[in-house]
């Protein structure tokens, strides 16, 4: 399931194509078979408000999921923000003006730059990249020898708090990116959405036409939620990801 849920734009429009092609011409198949059985006796055909018991569940389903994706994509891009954040104020911290270290001004450039390279586009986030841990040692390194120095007791243990929070908000991202969705709530939703799709056709089973129209109408909303659900259900790939350029945004 993880597998179609990270395609690119034109494999992940081709696929829910083919879906949603799929889904009606199995649908009205069943709509002109249970047709056979309306002309030799109505009283077979379910009722029109028997639709809702399903598509109630389907409606709920399609909730849930997309509950924890948008739930899913606040917290990477929470994580985002705090992490620039951390960057710019220790970048801030290296300066002339506060502790005069570009040495810890050029690790911490360096680290911006691996974990884009390194862990967010090579690793999609995934697993922690030897390189981007090797310059977080680097910096633990560079922050003890400036406890050791003679820089005003305040800065230091800002300089410390705020590498604290670099580490944190690192291995929030990386938790974040091997968080997803259940692939049970996937198989449910899509289970219900072939069967609210049976459900019109049998409904409708005494109206072709009208049966027809109504399925039509559901294949292509239902298509087009699961589409959109798929596009955003990994904050760091696929169609909607989060782009690693947001470290570089308000840099100093």
């Amino acid at each position: 399931m993880s597998y179609f849920l990270n395609l690119a734009l034109f494999p992940s429009l081709l696929l829910f194509l083919v879906f949603g092609l799929s889904l009606f011409a199995m649908t009205y198949w069943i709509l002109c078979l249970f047709g056979r059985y309306a002309r030799k006796d109505a009283l077979v055909i379910p009722l029109g408000a028997f639709i809702g018991t399903i598509a109630t569940s389907w409606a709920l389903s399609l909730g849930f999921v997309a509950a924890d994706i948008w739930t899913l994509h606040a917290k990477a891009d929470h994580e985002l923000t705090s992490e620039r954040s951390a960057i710019n104020r220790l970048i801030g911290n290296a300066e002339a003006k506060v502790l005069n270290r570009p040495d810890l001004e050029l690790a911490i450039q360096s680290y911006r730059e691996k974990v884009i390279s390194d862990e967010w586009e090579g690793k999609g986030n995934l697993r922690p990249a030897a390189s981007v841990e090797q310059i977080l040692q680097e910096i633990r390194i560079i922050i003890m020898d400036i406890a050791q120095s003679d820089a005003p007791a305040p800065i230091i243990n800002q300089t410390v708090a705020i590498f604290n929070d670099l580490q944190e908000t690192r291995d929030l991202r990386l938790a974040i990116a091997s968080t997803t969705v259940s692939q049970y709530k996937w198989y449910m939703l899509l289970t219900l959405t072939i069967l609210t799709s049976v459900t019109i056709a049998v409904t409708h089973a005494d109206r072709k036409g009208a049966g027809s129209i109504a399925i039509f109408l559901y294949v292509l909303a239902a298509t087009t939620s699961l589409w959109l659900l798929t596009a955003h259900a990994s904050p760091y790939r696929g169609i909607e990801q989060i782009e690693p350029s947001g470290l570089y945004v308000n840099s100093t």
